[in-house]
C-alpha cells in the first residue's frame, strides 16, 4: 500500500494554531450554505451559488462520498473555540503514479484578510509533502484571481503555464483560462 492509499483509510485531521481542519459533519451544512451562498466567496467558482439550505445538505454528504471515493480530501477550516467552519481547503485530482495532487481552497468573505487560508494552506502542505510524500502540489487559478494568485506566491509555488479555454464555468457557459501554478517538495521550505 502507497501512502497516498492510506490517507483514505482514516480521514487525516490537522490542526493550526486557531484552527482544526477536519472532516465535514452533517451539522455544518448551516456553515457551507453560508460559504457557498456568498457571492465573493464562490465568485471564481464554476457553479452558480446556493440558493436552498438543501443544496448545503448534499453538499455534506458529496464531501464524504468524495473522500470515501478516494477522490479528494476536502477539509472543512473549522475554528478552534466555536467550531464554525469559515471555509474549505483541500487535495484532489490525484496523480498517484507522479505522486503529485491539485490543491484547492474557499474562504467566507467575512473572514478575509485574517491570514487564515496562509496557516491553513502550510498545514496541508506539510502533510501532501512529508506525511503522503507528493512530490508536487499545483494549482489551477482563474488569471483575474487576485487573490489566490497572491495566496500561492506567498507559499512559494511559481508559475508554470497558462491554459486558454481549458475550465468549462457552468455560471457563465464559458470555457475560461487557467494559470498552472506549481510548487515541488524541493521547493517547499515552510
Amino acid at each position: 500500500m502507497n501512502s497516498i492509499d492510506y490517507i483514505f483509510m482514516n480521514f487525516p485531521e490537522l490542526e493550526t494554531e486557531r484552527f482544526i481542519l477536519r472532516q465535514v459533519k452533517a451539522k455544518d451544512f448551516e456553515d457551507l450554505y453560508e460559504l457557498y451562498s456568498d457571492p465573493l466567496a464562490i465568485k471564481y467558482q464554476q457553479a452558480e451559488a446556493m440558493s436552498d439550505i438543501d443544496q448545503a445538505k448534499k453538499s455534506v454528504i458529496a464531501f464524504l462520498k468524495g473522500y470515501l471515493n478516494k477522490k479528494f480530501i476536502r477539509w472543512c477550516i473549522a475554528d478552534k473555540l466555536t467550531d464554525k467552519v469559515v471555509g474549505l481547503i483541500s487535495l484532489h485530482s490525484f496523480d498517484i503514479l507522479n505522486f503529485r495532487a491539485e490543491i484547492g481552497y474557499m474562504l467566507n468573505s467575512n473572514y478575509l484578510n485574517k491570514n487564515i487560508m496562509t496557516e491553513c494552506a502550510i498545514k496541508v502542505l506539510d502533510f501532501a509533502f512529508n506525511i503522503i510524500k507528493l512530490t508536487k502540489v499545483e494549482a489551477s487559478i482563474n488569471p483575474d484571481n487576485e487573490r489566490s494568485i497572491h495566496l500561492v506566491v506567498k507559499l512559494g509555488f511559481k508559475e508554470e503555464l497558462l491554459i486558454k479555454g481549458i475550465s468549462f464555468n457552468f455560471k457563465t457557459a464559458l470555457f475560461e483560462d487557467r494559470v498552472i501554478f506549481a510548487l515541488t517538495k524541493n521547493q517547499y521550505s515552510m
